[in-house]
This record gives C-alpha cells, structure tokens and sequence, in this order.
C-alpha cells in the first residue's frame, strides 16, 4: 500500500503551481467566453453591448498578477520567507484595487461615449457637463486609489500630508499659471458663458469670433472663420468680455437707404407703407421696434434709416431674411415711383 506523508507533499509544491497556472488559464478563457456572450445580447453602441472590452483586459492582467502573488507566496512558504510572503500579499490587494478602480474609469469612458453618441436624441445633454463631471470622477476615483495604496503599504499619512502642504504651497506658487486656468476652467464649467458648439466672440481680442470646440483643464479650443484653432488659455475669460452670438434671442437688420431730393413730397407716405411691409412679414418681430424714418440729408439724396429685427440668429438664415427685406424695399421705392439717385460727377473742361 502506497502512502503518502507531509513531507512527501511538500517536495511536490511545484506540483501546486502547475495546477494552480491551469485553473487560471482555464478561468480566463472561461471569462473571456462568457463576458462575449453578454455582450453579444445588447446593442454594439450601447456600454452593455461592450461589457468585454470594459471587464476583460483588467480582470485577465489580474488574474494574472494573482497568479503570480500565489506562486511567489508557495515558493515564500517553502523556503520560508516571510518577508516576501508579506510583500506578496500586499502587492495583491494593491492589483485588487488597482482593477477595481482601471474597471470603473474604462466603464465611466463607455458611458460619455453613449452620451456623445445619443446628444442628437437628447437634446438636454450638456456635452461640456459631461467632460467636466467625467474628469472630476476620475481625479476622484485616482486620489481615493492613491490613498488606499498608501495605507496597504503602511506609509504613514500624518508626516506625508505635513510634506504636501510645504509642497503644495511651493509648487502653487511656481505653477500659478497652470492653477489659474485650472480655475478659470472650473468657472467656466460652473457659470456656462458658453458650451460646446457655441458661437463666440471676444471684442477684446482683436474681435477673434469662432466656434467653442472643446472646454480642457488648461484651454478653450476655438475654430474661426478661416478654420483655424485657437488656443485661449481658461484664465483670460476672467477679465475679458464675451460675446456669445448662439443665445442671442434676434438679430437686427439695419439698412440706410438714399432719396431723391425730388421726392420729398413721398417720404412720408413712403416710411408708413415700409413700416406696414416689414410688420407684416414673417420672419419680423413686429413686437419689437420696427423703425423707418427719415434720418438726415446727404449730399445728394435724403438719408432714409430702417431697423428691424430678424426672428432668425443663425446668420445663413439672417443673411436670407435680410436680402428679402433689401427685396422689399426696393420694390415698394419703385412701387411708388421713387428714385434712388446716383451720385454726380461734373468734369470741367
């Protein structure tokens, strides 16, 4: 009969780790298959339809690292090495929460690419919301990583703290720069002079005019009118002014329009008929100011000033509305047998 003692088995630990390597290779391939299966069931632009590529590279790579702290533990009991054994263990909660928090912040990009995706459907989503609340939770979640990283390997956290406030003083005031549009980013997330997509323009910048194409931690990206990308760092809307051309509620229309001298007798008739034109036409606020009114007198007409205000902001359409109300006023000139003269020129011989 064959029997087999303590000490027989302990000659045979390598035996373990060759045991142990194939559970694990077999749970990874199980995993693998599995995590696939689930995300075969949802829609490929949804996160649930991508469960596997959020789960399997942290949990295989740990699964791995778990395997390595079990084998570097065997050889740490067989050969008795505690204080390996005691690194081992804490460099395995260590993979433990590291793949916790890699899990969670691959799950976080999954659900602002949803958001993206969705923002023509939803139109409540507020796209520099979602990069801001998505930067805040990673700094959240790498700063609550960093800490229990910290306690698992017994620094003490009273003397480091003492350390970061000296150093944080220093480096505050070596990299203001960099803090101040840290800030100025934050406040511009918070009090929203713009969002993403927005038309702008800054009078005090040479009247730079663009569209907002990204909200960072350091910059605001802006694409101009001739398609180029500015780079205006977060600080300087602070003490700049803002012109932002997306919430505005009209635009106005202003023409100046010459007479003839000759038609004098016409203009007053003239300016009621075009005030009753323009009230009537529907891309107009008639609840707003509409004025036609004889203005001054030019060298060689009779000035005549109208303003009115367009329903359309965007300036496609604007430039439209403003070509129908240049239609308009043309025609009702004629209509009424008004002349818009031409400027003189007499050559003396």
């Amino acid at each position: 009969m064959i029997s087999f003692s303590f000490a027989d088995l302990q000659r045979f630990w390598w035996l373990e780790i060759i045991i142990y390597l194939g559970l694990l290779t077999f749970i990874s391939f199980f995993l693998k298959k599995t995590l696939k299966k689930i995300a075969k069931r949802f829609p490929i632009d949804r996160w649930k339809g991508r469960v596997d590529t959020i789960f399997y590279l942290p949990s295989s790579l740990f699964l791995w690292v778990f395997g390595v702290c079990l084998i570097v533990s065997l050889v740490a009991v067989h050969f008795q090495l505690p204080l390996v054994y005691t690194y081992s263990y804490s460099f395995f909660k260590t993979a433990v929460i590291f793949t916790l928090a890699w899990i969670f912040l691959r799950w976080k990009k999954e659900i602002e690419r949803d958001l993206i995706y969705f923002k023509h459907t939803i139109k409540k989503i507020d796209m520099s919301h979602v990069h801001m609340i998505g930067r805040l939770i990673s700094i959240a979640v790498i700063s609550i990583f960093l800490l229990i990283i910290l306690q698992i390997w017994g620094l003490d956290m009273v003397p480091l703290m003492a350390f970061g406030g000296v150093g944080a003083a220093a480096l505050g005031f070596a990299a203001k720069e960099v803090i101040a549009n840290f800030f100025g980013g934050m406040m511009l997330w918070i009090n929203r002079p713009f969002v993403l997509g927005d038309y702008i323009s800054l009078p005090d910048r040479g009247g730079l005019e663009g569209v907002i194409e990204e909200i960072g931690w350091y910059l605001t990206v802006v694409r101009d009118k001739d398609k180029r990308l500015v780079y205006l760092p977060n600080a300087i809307f602070s003490t700049i002014s803002v012109v932002n051309t997306s919430r505005m509620s009209h635009r106005r229309i202003q023409i100046t329009v010459g007479i003839r001298k000759e038609d004098f007798a016409k203009l007053e008739e003239l300016t009621k008929t075009l005030k009753e034109v323009f009230e009537k036409h529907p891309s107009v606020d008639a609840y707003l100011p509409i004025n036609v009114v004889f203005s001054s007198f030019g060298a060689y007409s009779l000035e005549l000033f109208i303003e009115v205000y367009s329903k359309e902001t965007r300036y496609k359409q604007f430039l439209l509305v403003k070509q129908e109300a240049l239609y308009l006023l043309y025609k009702t000139i004629q209509q009424m047998g008004i002349q818009v003269p031409n400027p003189i020129m007499v050559i003396k011989k």
